[in-house]
């Protein structure tokens, strides 16, 4: 009885320790930020559309006349094989989201933990500085 009490107690406190782990963070791709900013997709179902869409470049926002109107489009080959296209609100709001990501990310980047990061801090360093006198340039041995 008391080795499956104990080897109860082992698994609750080790699902007690993961639910206090800090989730994951999220990843947030361009076609996620695309249709949270607006812009809608277009199934590519006609030859005359495909033509269209094959002449775009490749993974880059581009503005064009769509009905008479000036949009901005996004052709994504890989994903969904679809067009995203939107108006100058939607692209305004999708570069305010893609500003926000790119800045989060380099934050999450700097304040990273990992000592071997070329950004990490100095403060995360083992060596003494304040108390190294050739750190100054007063050699001892000379």
């Amino acid at each position: 009885m008391k080795p499956l009490r104990s080897t109860l107690v082992v698994l609750g406190l080790c699902f007690g320790l993961a639910a206090c782990m800090p989730p994951p963070p999220t990843t947030v791709s361009k076609e996620d930020l695309l249709s949270s900013s607006g812009f809608k997709t277009i199934s590519l179902n006609t030859p005359q559309k495909q033509a269209a869409f094959k002449s775009l470049p490749a993974h880059q926002l581009a503005r064009t006349v769509y009905k008479g109107r000036n949009v901005w489009v996004y052709p994504d080959r890989d994903i969904c094989g679809c067009l995203y296209i939107g108006s100058q609100d939607a692209y305004d709001a999708y570069l305010k989201k893609a500003k926000a990501k790119m800045i989060s990310d380099a934050m999450r980047a700097n304040y990273s933990d990992d000592p071997y990061m070329p950004t990490a801090s100095i403060n995360a360093m083992d060596y003494d500085w304040v108390n190294d006198p050739e750190a100054y340039g007063l050699y001892n041995d000379w």
